[in-house]
């Protein structure tokens, strides 16, 4: 489980048939370990092998992953956002962000982005399906970073960035058409799965 405030910005290194290799933030390295998750660009993901002498980390990576996620359009040197999992004992404190669990639904597409005094807003469009899990002043995970939507028509929603998220995320590096993960709210899943079984 993630709260969608992203630890790090990483890089994708390479890969091999279903192993992909990333690097690994200085100070990831006494907080990660084999079997471990992390979430990449808002996948989870399992770590598999370390390599401190390289700064570097690796991970399996699955058909549906690549096909369901941006993880198979990366390429060597491209940016990822990093977050390690929610801690138990943080539950005791504050929950920055909500409730992310890994779980990409679709991806979506950059429509455009403005800049407004120091906001960047950005346009997504994914398949109007997913309107029903888009709620005005809601959540929603961009690439792992928790958003709050708003302008929701169909499949289409508005974010607006603040500086902190914009400078210390891959949204910086993103230019219109350029796809994302999504994740939509788990709270508007449940409900709107009661709602059709009622």
């Amino acid at each position: 489980m993630f709260t969608g405030i992203i630890d790090s910005v990483g890089e994708f290194v390479s890969s091999k048939g279903g192993k992909f290799l990333f690097s690994l933030p200085d100070d990831y390295s006494e907080q990660v370990e084999i079997g471990g998750s992390v979430s990449v660009n808002g996948v989870c993901l399992t770590i598999v092998s370390l390599h401190y002498d390289e700064q570097r980390f690796s991970v399996d990576i699955s058909e549906e992953t690549k096909k369901r996620t941006n993880i198979g359009l990366l390429r060597p040197g491209k940016k990822v956002n990093l977050e390690l999992p929610l801690k138990i004992d943080e539950f005791s404190g504050r929950l920055d962000g909500h409730i992310v669990q890994g779980h990409v639904d679709t991806m979506g597409k950059i429509a455009k982005i403005q800049k407004r005094k120091d906001n960047h807003m950005v346009r997504l469009v994914t398949s109007r399906k997913y309107g029903k899990f888009l709620v005005d002043k809601g959540s929603v995970a961009v690439d792992g970073i928790s958003l709050t939507p708003y302008q929701v028509s169909g499949g289409s929603f508005t974010v607006s960035v603040i500086p902190h998220t914009y400078n210390n995320t891959t949204l910086q590096f993103v230019r219109g058409g350029s796809k994302v993960n999504l994740e939509f709210d788990i709270l508007a899943k449940y409900v709107n799965r009661s709602v059709d079984s009622s």
